[in-house]
């Protein structure tokens, strides 16, 4: 058998043994031995009748063996076996580099070669029970589904944030829900014709387009209406069903949540759906929880070892937005990665004022603000699609009045390319903020957010729409710099000086004296690029 590294692939065992609960009678696993030692212990899955699965993803290239047993001893699943895992040959970066952990110093994600990874995501929380999978509306698509993945992947996006939105038939909050295990005379059930229909599709297909899903098991509250066990084995069974996919686990959507009479009981519920998490992923996946918006973000689980980084929700005008919200995080709990995962969804109204659609300079400016503060990613979201409605005012959960094709098109979407494109290529993961090395400023009038790497050889400074002063920035380490300003919804570089010197380690932007967006409500960036000693002067990037 031959497999390529990072890609799942499933081994079948049968048993015609008759369990009373196949799910909770027996567990049947498989060990896979790489080539230099390296251990991967897989839980299976029961698929219904007498299958039970193995799904795994080899992580080096080289020859590997494996075993299955059974925890009853069951001779049906006692197998042994070798695979030939070669070099993924396609072109998707999650399969060419690995799945994802935490960056040198806890600051930014990599994938598992170490290759920096841009957190670019868009919102389907309702993917599983709104996004259809062979049906579209819109002549332009055969299906809603496809069509979303698709046009993100375009996009380069490269996270699909979801919920799987498990619940009870009488729980709800924000739209309708699933059941994956039903419960029986004999204890739960997992519902595999929903599974094999509907959620196993799409889990393939977003793995498949090269997306990570950052996936949660449901909303907050929903483990106090189902119960911890209930939670416990469900994280178990779709750990082994899903876990050979690039995934990142997000446990419980807005958690703790807003309204429980006992957030510590919530807290420590979501804790133990963690831990089984963590104990069945063979991959330890990135771990983390959605959060309940709030101001500063939430600090829950710092310092447990299940938890990786922060994923915070800066809602969507419940609050302010400022440059502390992030930067305070960093200071206070280094090593914690922070990704912007909920906040502004594009075309939608705002809560703190409900005639206000929330526009594209609006989406840009908290995604800048996130990555020019010590942030590591930002996650989109917008009418139409974050909740699915089919058609404008049907469908969806009722925030918001657009049909998912025209959601779809929205331009800040686009412009978050822009951005991605924009921080590759400057080397964002060398980037922190150097707001100490910063001066300017007059008449209450602000000056921008600035980040640079160590060497002081590219420094990048975002000026949001009402930031229009000159700043002047210290420190400069190069003798010759060229100096650029970029657009943010357009993507258009303009030169402003292609051997700009700084005197004394000092340059001051010269927004004010060339009348570069001078006094308008527009967003830009600020670029310079050391010019390197074998450069002719005034030759451009």
């Amino acid at each position: 058998m031959i497999q390529q590294q990072w890609k799942a692939f499933t081994l079948d065992l049968h048993s015609d043994r008759a369990y009373e609960n196949p799910f909770l009678n027996v567990d049947v696993t498989a060990v896979f031995t790489g080539p230099e030692g390296e251990i991967l212990r897989v839980l299976g899955f029961w698929d219904g009748g007498g299958t039970w699965r193995i799904r795994a993803a080899l992580t080096a290239v080289g020859q590997w063996r494996y075993s299955t047993c059974a925890s009853d001893g069951n001779p049906d699943f006692s197998s042994e076996g070798s695979i030939c895992c070669v070099a993924y040959d396609g072109e998707l970066d999650i399969y060419r580099h690995g799945f994802l952990r935490k960056g040198p110093q806890g600051r930014y994600l990599v994938y598992d070669d170490g290759t920096p990874f841009f957190w670019l995501g868009d919102t389907h929380w309702t993917f599983v029970t709104e996004e259809r999978w062979d049906e579209s509306n819109c002549p332009k698509y055969e299906s809603q589904f496809k069509a979303c993945v698709d046009r993100r992947v375009a996009q380069k996006f490269t996270i699909y944030e979801s919920n799987l939105r498990d619940g009870p038939e009488d729980f709800r909050m924000f739209g309708r829900y699933d059941q994956y295990l039903i419960e029986t005379e004999h204890g739960y059930l997992p519902n595999i014709d929903f599974l094999q229909r509907n959620p196993d599709l799409k889990m393939q297909y977003i793995a498949d387009a090269g997306l990570v899903n950052a996936v949660g098991f449901s909303w907050n509250n929903a483990i106090t209406a189902s119960g911890r066990e209930h939670f416990v084995l469900l994280a178990k069974y779709l750990v082994a069903r899903y876990g050979a996919y690039p995934v990142i686990w997000t446990l419980g959507g807005e958690l703790p949540g807003y309204f429980s009479n006992d957030f510590d009981q919530l807290i420590d519920d979501w804790r133990q759906v963690a831990l089984e998490t963590e104990k069945w992923d063979p991959y330890n996946h990135l771990t983390t929880f959605h959060q309940a918006s709030a101001r500063p973000f939430l600090d829950l689980y710092i310092g447990e070892n299940w938890y990786d980084f922060a994923l915070t929700q800066g809602a969507h005008g419940d609050f302010d937005f400022y440059p502390t919200m992030y930067s305070e995080w960093v200071q206070k709990h280094p090593g914690y990665p922070i990704v912007e995962g909920e906040s502004l969804y594009e075309g939608a109204t705002s809560n703190e004022h409900f005639s206000r659609v929330i526009t594209p300079d609006m989406v840009r400016y908290v995604a800048w603000l996130c990555m020019q503060t010590g942030g590591c990613g930002y996650t989109y979201g917008c009418n139409g699609v974050w909740e699915l409605q089919w058609e404008a005012g049907v469908g969806g959960i009722g925030w918001g009045d657009m049909a998912w094709w025209d959601g779809l098109e929205l331009p800040a979407a686009g412009q978050l390319t822009l951005m991605r494109e924009f921080y590759e290529k400057a080397g964002w993961w060398e980037l922190k903020p150097i707001g100490g090395l910063i001066e300017g400023g007059r008449m209450g009038r602000k000056m921008g957010l600035f980040t640079a790497n160590d060497q002081m050889t590219t420094v990048v400074g975002y000026f949001g729409p009402w930031e229009f002063a000159s700043a002047t920035i210290k420190g400069l380490s190069c003798k010759s710099y060229t100096a650029q300003w970029f657009n943010p919804e357009t993507g258009v570089y303009t030169l402003i000086d292609a051997d700009a010197r700084p005197h004394n380690g000092v340059w001051r932007t010269p927004m004010e004296e060339q009348g570069m967006w001078t006094h308008e409500k527009h967003d830009k960036v600020l670029l310079l690029t050391a010019n390197a000693a074998k450069k002719a002067k005034h030759e451009p990037i």
